[in-house]
């Protein structure tokens, strides 16, 4: 039997331990608003995959990732792998606790909790696509709802694992570290219309319009289109990469003329060198070349109806 509460899977861990000191007023909230709801918090590493089919089970339909977009990613994984339930009886709404709350800016979900909660009240949802990644060199297959890539978006994740305790400004640090260090790599990107080999410094996959704490690499960005929205970004040299620093974060460096942006619903990465990060929403998965493909209109999500 479906039940009407919302269940919350909570990571307590996100945003330097935040989870922990706001839960109480995250509780209030829910209270205050009149909505009902239930919750688990995680204590282990990707325990949100368990909980999501625990909830699933026991007939929660309506689910609250309270994190970073690390828990949402995880959330959404789990939902999207299991066969319990038709994809169009789920819904899943945010509060962002997280170091980069990227996927949030999107929807225009603030940070504020008592306005995020109100969000979550209305139930204004909009039916967005869903990626799915194959990584070449493994059987490792992920969903992600937000930003994919490789090459030096992927080396500023792998950096910031070491720095999340450091919370919002950790990102901006691993960026202009892996500034110093990262070498741009020759890849073959494939796409129905389109090929080309070239060495890039990165090439982002894009759902939704932010990623690594607040870059814009992706460009005309629509997350309901039914495809991806793919950047390039060709023979930048660590000079070249400084000066357009700001236009990682205001969105222009997808105007540069040695960006190339496109939409595929499919595409394919190959790459010679083997110590190439790949990210998901943020989340490091693997090494190596891999093939995304779109799922349209896949998964609910509650968002703000003014983004």
């Amino acid at each position: 039997m479906c039940k009407e509460n919302w269940f919350l899977i909570v990571n307590p861990t996100s945003g330097s331990f935040s989870g922990k000191r706001k839960w109480k007023q995250i509780s209030t909230a829910f209270t205050n608003e009149n909505i009902p709801f239930d919750f688990e918090f995680t204590t282990k590493p990707q325990h949100e995959y368990e909980l999501v089919f625990e909830g699933l089970k026991k007939g929660y339909r309506k689910f609250v990732s309270v994190g970073g977009d690390g828990t949402l990613h995880h959330i959404v994984n789990g939902l999207m792998q299991q066969s319990l339930v038709p994809k169009t009886e789920l819904k899943l709404a945010v509060i962002p606790l997280g170091t980069g709350n990227d996927w949030v800016k999107t929807y225009a979900v603030p940070k504020n909790i008592k306005k995020a909660v109100a969000i979550i009240k209305s139930e204004h949802t909009v039916l967005q696509d869903i990626g799915t990644i194959s990584l070449l060199n493994s059987d490792t297959q992920v969903f992600f709802n937000n930003v994919a890539g490789l090459g030096f978006d992927g080396y500023v994740v792998k950096r910031n694992e070491g720095l999340k305790f450091l919370g919002a400004a950790s990102f901006l640090i691993s960026t202009v570290l892996s500034l110093a260090s990262y070498k741009a790599t020759s890849f073959t990107i494939e796409s129905a219309s389109k090929k080309l080999t070239t060495k890039s410094l990165l090439t982002i996959v894009g759902i939704c319009q932010y990623s690594g704490g607040g870059m814009q690499l992706t460009k005309d960005v629509n997350s309901l289109d039914r495809l991806f929205d793919v950047s390039v970004a060709k023979h930048f040299t660590l000079w070249k990469l400084l000066r357009n620093v700001v236009g990682l974060f205001n969105g222009s460096i997808v105007n540069h003329k040695q960006v190339e942006t496109f939409k595929a619903t499919e595409i394919k990465i190959t790459t010679a060198a083997t110590d190439v990060f790949v990210q998901a929403d943020g989340e490091l998965i693997g090494t190596g070349g891999f093939t995304a493909k779109i799922i349209p209109n896949a998964l609910c999500f509650v968002v703000s109806s003014n983004h």
